[in-house]
């Protein structure tokens, strides 16, 4: 896999083109933006997230392996006959890619522009630097900046010695631009900046100031004395996490050690630098699944529907082998990472006699990103054999919070966030919660949820299990409906907050831009929804 720094270490000379937001005083000229450590294809340099040493200090852009001293260079040239007294400046950046509108529809400061990946100096309180006094022949001025997390140094992203967390608020990926602001220093003194201005990790009447706001279109922009410059120069920033690189074991996963590899395992190197680990699922001790007492290969054909109904109909529910889904007894047992191939491969055990199991098994990345475009290439088990039984897998890929302090959801405004992810309908409430889950998950299913729509398929045990009338499945079988056909779900579980449009239970049409699908015959409304609603909610897909 083509490493990170491979992409930077171009050692060529760059002139960022630049243009002034408004016109005025032009104080400066030749500013220059990420030097000679980044090539610009079209006014763009891209680079790699460096995942080398990313876990405890997140990710910094650029690493000392993909630039000199880990930053990239700017710089600006002062010409003569400037103010002697000098010039104050401040550099920014934020992420154009994933942000809200910095202005809202009323010339305000949008209400979530806050929320915005934004950063000015490595020390997020420094306000305006200074040139100082400026010589009569001119002056250039030559600074660095790195782009990391957490760069407003908030107070939710410290741990309780007040350290910062920065992997807690990695940066994001996509497109980051800049914008330099320079005055002079005569015109700063008599400035009354807001303090929020001034120190980007200050907040104003409860909120952060967004910089890109106050200097293009807040009070910032009207103010012909300060230069605003916006580089066309940008910068694109993408993540690749090595596949071969290993997997972590945590150390909630059972101890035994019999599995482990030179790629997987717990040592001090695979806990520093493995971009996955192993995920050990949590399972809820009062799950359990009813089994027919027959070991089979179902995907060489050992197995088919008429099998199922036989057996279905043959054994009494006492007879039936009682289990709960499963996680590894032996951590990289079932998970391997390839460096070769640059690939994972996740496998799932099957039953033998004496040890009935069905195991869950996946891995999960260790490194947390807001927002993004994701790409996942898999090859996914065969879900169905020759005869259209399913093998009883489910093919899953997910987003899943990470657990890191102060990544909390946006208030839920309305009676809050179910407290618990399996809660009930009495479960307590809460205005934020730290859980959040987008995931596909693929399988042989009935096409309606929720269960209140499923048709009487399953027979029950008959006295005479050789009678073959009694084996087969009624007409209004969900299961008979399109043979070969499994269901693709997608799962956005927003904790019931109410806030959304149309809140509510059931999938309405959708227009695939061919035909609308006709809309299932579902009960509507959720405890506490509008029964009217026709709006997607969480029993359209948790079937």
């Amino acid at each position: 896999m083509r490493t990170a720094a491979w992409l930077s270490v171009l050692l060529w000379s760059l002139v960022a083109c630049t243009h002034d937001e408004q016109p005025g005083v032009i104080l400066v000229e030749d500013l220059r933006v990420m030097g000679d450590a980044a090539t610009l294809v079209d006014g763009v340099a891209t680079v790699e997230l460096d995942y080398t040493d990313a876990l405890d200090s997140g990710f910094v852009i650029p690493s000392a392996r993909q630039a000199p001293g880990g930053a990239y260079d700017w710089s600006f040239k002062v010409p003569s006959g400037t103010s002697a007294q000098g010039l104050r400046y401040k550099f920014y950046y934020v992420n154009t890619s994933y942000r809200f509108p910095a202005m809202g529809p009323d010339g305000a400061q949008h209400p979530l522009a806050h929320e915005n990946f934004y950063g000015s100096f490595e020390r997020s309180s420094e306000a305006f630097r200074s040139t100082g006094p400026i010589p009569a022949e001119g002056l250039e001025v030559k600074e660095r900046f790195r782009i990391h997390g957490d760069p407003r140094e908030e107070a939710e992203f410290k741990d309780d010695q007040g350290r910062s967390l920065r992997w807690a608020r990695n940066p994001r990926v996509g497109r980051y631009g800049f914008l330099v602001v320079i005055m002079t220093e005569e015109h700063f003194q008599q400035l009354e900046l807001p303090q929020g201005v001034m120190d980007i990790s200050a907040k104003q009447e409860g909120r952060f100031i967004d910089p890109f706001w106050y200097w293009l279109h807040g009070p910032g922009s009207t103010d012909k004395a300060v230069q605003v410059i916006v580089p066309e120069a940008q910068l694109q920033v993408v993540a690749r996490p090595d596949l071969g690189g290993g997997i972590h074991i945590p150390s909630t996963a059972p101890t035994n050690s019999a599995g482990y590899t030179n790629t997987c395992g717990n040592t001090p190197a695979l806990s520093r630098t493995a971009p996955f680990e192993q995920f050990i699922h949590y399972v809820d001790p009062s799950t359990r699944f009813a089994n027919i007492p027959l070991i089979a290969d179902v995907l060489a054909n050992e197995y088919t529907p008429k099998d199922h109904d036989r057996y279905k109909a043959l054994f009494r529910a006492e007879d039936m082998v009682t289990l709960r889904p499963m996680t590894t007894p032996t951590p990289c047992a079932t998970v391997e990472s390839d460096p070769e191939r640059d690939r994972i491969i996740l496998r799932n055990p099957a039953s033998r006699p004496g040890d009935l199991r069905k195991e869950n098994v996946g891995i999960r990345s260790r490194h947390g990103l807001a927002y993004g475009r994701y790409r996942v290439k898999c090859k996914l088990t065969r879900l169905l054999n020759d005869s259209d039984m399913w093998v009883g897998l489910t093919n899953a890929i997910w987003l899943i919070y990470d657990g890191a302090p102060g990544c909390m959801r946006r208030p839920c405004e309305k009676d809050g966030y179910m407290q618990n992810y399996y809660g009930g309908d009495d479960d307590a409430r809460a205005p934020r919660v730290a859980y959040s889950e987008i995931d596909f998950e693929i399988l042989k299913t009935p096409a309606y949820c929720p269960e209140v729509s499923f048709p009487p398929t399953y027979p029950q045990p008959i006295a005479d299990s050789d009678d073959r009338a009694a084996w087969a499945y009624s007409t209004s079988d969900a299961r008979m409906d399109k043979p070969g056909a499994i269901t693709v779900a997608c799962t956005n579980w927003d904790m019931a907050c109410h806030d959304p449009e149309s809140f509510g239970a059931g999938m309405p049409p959708v227009d695939q831009g061919r035909q609308d699908l006709p809309e299932p015959p579902l009960e509507q409304g959720l405890p506490g929804g509008d029964p009217e609603s026709g709006g997607i909610g969480r029993g359209a897909f948790r079937g």
